[in-house]
């Protein structure tokens, strides 16, 4: 018998929402990428599936706990890990867009520096993801998903938050900019690309700092997690 509590629903089933609609978006953008010829649609759809990925593991546990009625073994932070591991793919991804359109004849300047942060992350992450991580789980196996929020304390964790801040100034600030100085489609097409970018880093931010339990900010931050998808897509679309 499910012995899952009303959270436990709700962390599962919305997880489970950004998991698959995540690939139906990823999918979707790389066929209009694949019909329109466009590069950077074809890279926004890796990372719509990527950043959907990026709750594999609460979509794990959550399938787990459906099946055996019990919660998945996280005695080695398998649930961060699944989830964490496309963070510096998505991070990458991500700022390679903004440096093509933003920075096009400096972009492997920036991307330079980006990708060496990244495999520190990668590094560090694996060296030490029980620290990386406050995990909590259930008190009773099943009745709960484990839930989990980031140690911005640790060294990872730092990182993570100046990746999130490296987007929010590149792609929000640096998009934002560019539609301030731009006029007509162009203009909307900038403030497209910058709300979801502000969207991603401000949802994403609040997803490993939301304190556990939180219903509300559970549904709100992982609906603002997909619209900050379609907002970069209207961006990019044509």
């Amino acid at each position: 018998m499910l012995i899952l509590n009303e959270f436990g629903w709700i962390d599962g089933i919305t997880a489970s929402g950004v998991v698959i609609f995540g690939f139906i978006f990823g999918f979707f953008f790389l066929y209009k990428a694949r019909k329109s010829g466009a590069k950077i649609l074809t890279i926004l759809g890796f990372v719509n599936i990527l950043a959907g990925l990026m709750y594999l593991g609460v979509f794990t546990d959550f399938l787990v706990v459906l099946a055996t009625e019990t919660n998945l073994d996280n005695s080695y932070g398998l649930v961060g890990i699944l989830s964490y591991i496309w963070f510096a793919p998505v991070m990458i991804l991500a700022l390679y867009i903004g440096a093509e359109l933003l920075l096009p004849k400096r972009k492997w300047y920036l991307m330079s520096i980006i990708i060496i942060i990244c495999i520190v992350f990668v590094i560090l992450f694996f060296m030490d993801p029980m620290g990386t991580f406050n995990f909590i789980p259930p008190l009773v196996p099943g009745e709960s998903l484990i839930d989990y929020n980031v140690n911005l304390f640790e060294p990872a964790g730092i990182i993570m938050a100046i990746l999130l801040l490296a987007v929010l100034i590149v792609l929000g600030f640096g998009f934002l900019i560019k539609s301030f100085q731009s006029t007509g489609v162009l203009r909307k097409k900038f403030f497209f690309l910058s709300m979801g970018s502000i969207c991603f880093c401000i949802f994403g931010l609040l997803e490993g700092l939301t304190a556990p339990g939180d219903i509300l900010m559970v549904i709100i931050v992982r609906i603002g997690y997909l619209i900050s998808f379609w907002l970069m897509y209207y961006g990019l679309k044509d």
